[in-house]
């Protein structure tokens, strides 16, 4: 990539850091979000810093290691592990987003999982969105956690924690970070109401069936069920 794509990245990681702020999803310091610009590169948001508040200069570049290009540059986010092992196993990957969506982690807390087949947007575009089991942040157990699960899904939930997005682009891992909050905010508001009903299992094979013309991932998808 030439350095036009990398200024381009920068202001977008900007544009991206504020929305995440204002919609509360990235509150003081937490959060994180990365760009794949080359095979050897990856452009990340420094520790310590607002997201809210990131100027194109705050963000560094590192290796594939995690390791700074620059050493006068600020550190990395500890869980800048969690990006080096989506890029280790999804070589179609070029963006993350790390977030703390309140209702997203409230979810987890409860025990309640954004897997069943409630939602159409959800199922033709994410398939499911499963929970990764518990491992403490900033630490390699986490990356390693992940893997299993990011290899087939492009949303997951991570437990107690937040959630993690990854697309062809930043933008688009944003917007599924969006999606994520989104349902996690009506699966708990219709579980305030009553019993969750998911969709007929016709229903669901029919959305199916659309997702995987479209080129879906059959190993991201909701189990249907018949009672």
């Amino acid at each position: 990539m030439n350095s036009d794509y990398e200024l381009q990245s920068r202001h977008e990681m900007v544009q991206i850091g504020r929305w995440l702020y204002e919609r509360g999803w990235t509150p003081s310091y937490s959060g994180n979000f990365s760009v794949l610009l080359d095979e050897q590169r990856i452009l990340t948001t420094p520790t310590g810093y607002c997201k809210g508040m990131l100027q194109p200069d705050d963000l560094i570049i590192v290796d594939r290691q995690g390791v700074p290009l620059d050493p006068q540059t600020p550190l990395p986010s500890s869980e800048l592990l969690i990006h080096l092992a989506v890029y280790a196993v999804r070589p179609d990957v070029r963006a993350c987003v790390h977030a703390h969506p309140p209702r997203t982690i409230a979810c987890s807390i409860v025990g309640i999982e954004l897997t069943q087949p409630l939602l159409e947007d959800i199922i033709l575009t994410l398939g499911k969105i499963p929970t990764v089991p518990y491992a403490r942040t900033g630490t390699a157990a986490l990356g390693e956690a992940i893997k299993p699960f990011i290899c087939d899904h492009d949303a997951v939930v991570l437990d107690h924690h937040g959630s993690l997005t990854v697309a062809s682009s930043l933008t688009k891992a944003f917007h599924r970070t969006e999606q994520v909050e989104q349902a996690a905010t009506i699966i708990s508001t219709a579980l305030s109401m009553g019993r969750l009903q998911p969709l007929a299992p016709e229903h669901v094979a029919d959305l199916l069936a659309v997702r995987r013309a479209r080129g879906g991932n059959p190993k991201a998808e909701p189990t249907i069920s018949n009672g």
